[in-house]
């Protein structure tokens, strides 16, 4: 047997157990980005399904467990920025993401999906606390580029929705020590219009 003829046999073994190798590859690779494909688009249903069992038969006129028991309303600000101040017309401006988690029975499911994560179109579609911040002067949501909103839903119902503000709140400044004077201004917030029998809500963080 020649030299030239084993070469060729060689190089053709070579050359197959390459191309079984490049094969086995691309049906990896097609598998994974199959199932990448698919995977989000399942997601994707899951929670349309979801939300739209919720939705079907719920009435956002009426808050948590009416007649039942007070809604609880947890609190949290995260602070951005403070200032200016003003002595003249007694405010302060501060920039916040306000953070308010509670829950709603009404909006609890059953599924592998613990959490649903939602923009600003799904706030409108279900109840909200009516906070309103007691010492403001005027307020700004911020929408640019799209609304600060963002919405989560548990499966067991706790909600949390948290906003951005810019806020100019009032603020009555002791001037007497200038300029070694020390000020204190809060931020004052409840329900505008329920008490705190039907919904409970921290009214003051310093």
């Amino acid at each position: 047997m020649s030299a030239k003829f084993l070469l060729r046999v060689l190089l053709l073994c070579v050359l197959h157990a390459c191309s079984r190798t490049l094969a086995s590859e691309d049906e990896e690779y097609d598998d994974v980005t199959v199932s990448q494909m698919l995977s989000p688009k399942k997601s994707e249903m899951d929670a349309t399904q979801i939300l739209n069992n919720l939705l079907k038969e719920y009435d956002k006129k009426l808050r948590p467990d009416i007649g039942v028991k007070p809604t609880v309303i947890d609190v949290d600000i995260f602070v951005n920025s403070i200032g200016p101040v003003s002595s003249i017309n007694m405010e302060y401006q501060i920039d916040i993401i306000f953070a308010q988690t509670w829950t709603d029975s009404r909006l609890r499911y059953n599924s592998t999906m613990k959490i649903l994560t939602l923009n600003s179109n799904m706030v409108g579609l279900i109840w909200l606390p009516d906070t309103i911040f007691r010492n403001s002067k005027n307020a700004d949501s911020h929408w640019i580029t799209t609304p600060n909103q963002l919405l989560r839903i548990w499966n067991d119902g706790k909600i949390l929705y948290t906003l951005r503000l810019t806020i100019n709140a009032e603020c009555q400044l002791q001037l007497h020590n200038f300029p070694m004077d020390e000020h204190s201004c809060p931020l004052i917030f409840s329900s505008c219009h329920m008490t705190i029998t039907y919904v409970a809500v921290p009214e003051e963080l310093p």
